[in-house]
């Protein structure tokens, strides 16, 4: 085999090790954004449809804290679950955490009324 082969033959074996190094290190690095759908330690999901679909949002919060789903979402849930089984969330009536509720899990409720104004995470 000539020098000359041999160094073309070296140089391709390396930019192949190359191109699987940078292949494999050039995973993009998860999104930290605030707007990013990830789940959460205390998260939820809620659907503007039942069934589980339709326009969607992620809410979440911390343990016993009383949220209000916001304007947009007042009285406009129409399903929502979590997305871990053993999480735990009320879903309240009123904005202040009173009247009636109903806890959700990750079966969830498939069919909800337009009623949901707050909700409270009650376990991770």
């Amino acid at each position: 085999m000539t020098a000359i082969r041999k160094v073309l033959m070296t140089a391709a074996a390396l930019a192949g090790t190359v191109v699987a190094a940078q292949s494999a290190s050039a995973q993009p690095l998860p999104d930290s954004s605030a707007d990013s759908p990830r789940v959460t330690a205390s998260s939820w999901h809620a659907f503007g449809s039942t069934g589980f679909e339709g326009l969607d949002q992620w809410f979440s919060g911390e343990i016993g804290e009383c949220k209000y789903v916001g304007n947009g979402w007042n009285d406009r849930i129409r399903s929502a679950r979590t997305e871990v089984p053993t999480r735990r969330v009320e879903l309240w009536d009123n904005a202040d955490c009173t009247g009636g509720s109903i806890t959700i899990d990750g079966s969830g409720y498939g069919s909800i009324g337009p009623w949901v104004s707050a909700y409270r995470v009650v376990s991770n």
